[in-house]
């Protein structure tokens, strides 16, 4: 009897967790053990804690991927719609041929563009560090400063670049993903900024970590969207309001996560809005963590 019984209390939460199993492969991800071995306070009490995290986890990853889906449908429904509109009225209407043809044009680019923010987002996420190699953070911030001045010169922004030296600012890690993260970065700054005002980015040395601030005179983002603006298809109304996908911001984030680093936002105290950009320096990089989870 007493064999019995010591048999009993030790299958019993091996059948408990091989059933857990069972359910969450069937796509049940509401189950939960912890709540049924609480009171045995032993190694098996510890294993059904990492089961429940490992099932809280996959909930919120698949819960995730079903509204970037959703959201994904929604931003293509759009221009997919103006396109058989343009086709229609080409059919009732030869004389608009032409006008349908450069609405169908428009729509055609603003739907590859689209698709090629949803890649870069992928790869982000995804691919491994492809290419990897050292390069200057420096160089690269100054590349992307005088494109962004370039394009600056319609709206009649300022852009400054300041970087304090003498430093080490060389990274280890994937140089053209780099370059697309910060360069997201100047130009939501240089979309939310009006003609005259100046945007400020800032690189610094400290402890083996760099930081790439980039402050703009915009009108700022309300205090509770601020954790949202790195989700995907966030977008805040800007005075170029339309020309983005709420993708650039995302794309940010999985790129700094990859590299061990990290990004945050917060409402400057004379307004604006300000970025900073955290990641380690080549030396301080001991292995990346990818896809970065």
């Amino acid at each position: 009897m007493f064999s019995f019984l010591l048999a009993w209390n030790l299958t019993r939460p091996m059948r408990q967790l091989r059933s857990a199993f069972e359910r969450v492969s069937l796509g049940d991800l509401t189950v939960r053990l912890l709540p049924v071995m609480r009171r045995r306070h032993d190694e098996i009490t510890e294993v059904a804690k990492d089961f429940d995290a490992m099932a809280e986890r996959l909930q919120v990853l698949v819960a995730a991927r079903e509204a970037l889906l959703h959201d994904i449908s929604h931003e293509l429904r759009t221009p997919l719609a103006r396109l058989q509109l343009a086709i229609g009225l080409a059919h009732q209407n030869p004389a608009n041929v032409d006008t349908s043809l450069a609405r169908i044009e428009q729509e055609a680019e603003r739907l590859d563009r689209m698709v090629g923010e949803l890649l870069a987002l992928s790869r982000a996420e995804h691919q491994g560090m492809l290419a990897e190699e050292y390069f200057d953070l420096l160089g690269l911030v100054e590349a992307v400063v005088n494109d962004a001045r370039y394009e600056a010169q319609l709206t009649k922004v300022t852009i400054a670049l300041t970087a304090r030296q003498p430093a080490d600012y060389t990274v280890k890690g994937n140089a053209e993903m780099m370059r697309r993260a910060v360069e997201n970065i100047v130009r939501n700054a240089l979309r939310f900024s009006l003609p005259g005002q100046e945007i400020k980015v800032s690189l610094a040395a400290e402890d083996r970590l760099l930081t790439i601030s980039v402050t703009d005179q915009g009108p700022g983002i309300a205090s509770e969207k601020l954790s949202s603006i790195f989700d995907p298809f966030v977008r805040v109304n800007s005075p170029q309001s339309g020309k983005g996908y709420g993708l650039g911001l995302a794309i940010t984030r999985k790129v700094l996560l990859a590299h061990g680093g990290s990004v945050d936002a917060h409402n400057g105290r004379d307004g604006g809005l300000q970025i900073q950009l955290r990641l380690p320096t080549a030396l301080a990089v001991t292995a990346y963590k990818w896809p970065p989870y």
